[in-house]
Parts: structure tokens; C-alpha cells; sequence
């Protein structure tokens, strides 16, 4: 039997189907390599980091290229030493306001401020309470100044010593940094839809948390840089202050005796005055008595017997 002779235009399909089917092929294997790839670095990243499958492979490309510049968050070079300081002080003043306004003037002359300040009491017992922050080079003798303003009746001063955690915090700050903007270099060159969500997000969690080490940064450079300073100032007269007791010998021994004898004459005059209210009454009654008593003894005639005897 004989086959019927194909079309012109079948003809032409069949020539090209052959190509075609080749450049489908080679597409389809090109592809899975690259899914395959791409899976393999999902699965790593989500089996490592707990990141989701989808996007993984991106951001664990990113972590890789941040520990490949060297990223690691150890730079601790060596810096001078940063110490936190504290006092509190007491000063008794004659004038409050005056004390007041010199404290103020004092510190903002050492470049410093006023943090706080609160006054109040009553006549004859007006205080103020004063909160200052002055540069850490200068605080020594601000505080030397501002008990020279009446009479220091108390001072604290403490001292804390952060100059690990202050190198600790700027290397994380720094280390944060760079792995942001390894990530943010990253992101342009993300091609799917889950890289590209996986790179955002991640972006934003690292923005997080280096804004909450750059305030911890701010908290410590100011307390490191600026010393703490609770003045209270008390308004009244200075303290007497106790004399010294005297070196024992010849003169003091005699001024010793003086004393004791002053003491004694002054418990006898206490005693005579104690004694001299019931005295008088007592003597009224008694000394007539006794002058009744003897009257009549002088009065009775003596017996006979006795008188020849």
C-alpha cells in the first residue's frame, strides 16, 4: 500500500521540531541546576539559622559574605580607661539664694548644666537641692568649689569603672553596621519574590537592633563623659566645731579642782536650799519646846537623899 506524500507545510514543521526540541531540553536542565541550587542553600540556611525555606538561600549568602570581609564583632582596641562617677555633698550656707546662684554659675563656667533643681522649707530651714552634670576632667575641683561655698557637712563620691562594656558595645555597633550594609548590598541583586522578602526582613530585625546598641552607646558616653553631682545646701549658721580636750598635767589638774570644788560648793547650796523650807517650820516647834523643857527642870526641887548624899 502506498503512504500518501506529505504536505509542504508538514514538511517544514518536522525540520524544526528537532531544534526546538533540543534548546527545550537544554533549558530545562540549566533550570533544575539552579532550583537545585538554590534548594540546597534554603536547606542550609533554615537547618542553621531558623530561617523559612523560602528566601533562606539569599540571606545565608549574605551572612557568608559579612564573615568573608572579616565581620566577627572582636575589635576591642585598646582605648583609655572610661569611668562613670557619682557624688553627693552637703553644704551648710549663710545666704541660700546667693549659694544657689554661684552653684549654678560655677558649673555652667566648668561646662557643665543644671539637671535638676528643687528648693523649699521654712523660715530658718530653707534647703535646695541641686542636681548638676560637669565634665569628668574638671569634677574633682568643681566639687572642691562648691563645698568652699559654706560648711561641707557630708560627701559621698563612687566610681564605676565600664570601659569593657563600652568597648564591648562600640564593636557590636560596628560589626552591626557592616552587616547591614552587607545586606542592603545584597538586596538589588535578589531575583525572586522570597530572597527579596527574606533579605527586607532580615534588614529590618539587623536595623532593630543596631539602633537599640547606638542608644546604649549614647547612654554610655554621656555618663562617662559628664559626672553626676546631687548638691543639698542648707541654710543656718556653721557648726561649732568640739574644742579639743586638753593635754592632762599641773594645769589641768588645777583647773580639774577648781571644777570639782565649784561642783561641790553647788550640790551644798543645792541641798542647804532643799533642806531650808522644812528647816524653819521644824525650828518654830522644837526650840520652844526644848526651852519649855528646860524651864521645868530648872523649876523641880532636887531630892534629899541625893543632896546629902
Amino acid at each position: 500500500m502506498r503512504s500518501p506524500t506529505p504536505s509542504p507545510s508538514r514538511a517544514r514543521t518536522h525540520r524544526w521540531a528537532a531544534p526546538a526540541l533540543a534548546l527545550t531540553l537544554l533549558l530545562g536542565a540549566s533550570a533544575c541546576s539552579g532550583g537545585g541550587a538554590d534548594s540546597s542553600g534554603s536547606s542550609g540556611s533554615s537547618g542553621s539559622s531558623g530561617q523559612p525555606a523560602a528566601g533562606g538561600g539569599a540571606v545565608a549568602a549574605a551572612q557568608s559574605d559579612a564573615q568573608a570581609e572579616g565581620v566577627t564583632g572582636t575589635d576591642t582596641a585598646a582605648q583609655g580607661r572610661a569611668v562613670v562617677s557619682t557624688a553627693t555633698l552637703a553644704v551648710r550656707v549663710r545666704d541660700l539664694p546667693t549659694a544657689v546662684e554661684a552653684a549654678t554659675a560655677r558649673t555652667v563656667q566648668a561646662g557643665g548644666i543644671v539637671a535638676a533643681s528643687r528648693s523649699g522649707g521654712g523660715e530658718g530651714s530653707e534647703t535646695a537641692h541641686l542636681t548638676l552634670r560637669v565634665p569628668s576632667p574638671v569634677y574633682p575641683q568643681v566639687l572642691d568649689d562648691l563645698a568652699a561655698l559654706g560648711q561641707e557637712t557630708d560627701r559621698t563620691t563612687t566610681s564605676a569603672d565600664v570601659t569593657a562594656e563600652v568597648a564591648d558595645v562600640g564593636s557590636r555597633v560596628t560589626s552591626a553596621q557592616a552587616v547591614l550594609e552587607t545586606f542592603r548590598s545584597r538586596l538589588p541583586r535578589a531575583t525572586t519574590v522570597p530572597d527579596i522578602l527574606a533579605i527586607e526582613g532580615e534588614i529590618a530585625r539587623r536595623e532593630a537592633d543596631l539602633e537599640a546598641l547606638q542608644a546604649r552607646q549614647r547612654v554610655l558616653a554621656d555618663q562617662t563623659a559628664l559626672a553626676t553631682v546631687d548638691v543639698d545646701l542648707t541654710r543656718g549658721a556653721p557648726l561649732t566645731a568640739v574644742a579639743a580636750p586638753a593635754e592632762p598635767g599641773f594645769l589641768g589638774g588645777l583647773s580639774a579642782g577648781w571644777q570639782a570644788l565649784g561642783a561641790a560648793v553647788r550640790v551644798a547650796a543645792l541641798v542647804v536650799g532643799a533642806v531650808l523650807p522644812f528647816a524653819v517650820p521644824l525650828a518654830l516647834v522644837a526650840v520652844p519646846l526644848w526651852w519649855l523643857a528646860r524651864r521645868r527642870r530648872a523649876r523641880t526641887p532636887q531630892d534629899p537623899v541625893r543632896a546629902t548624899s
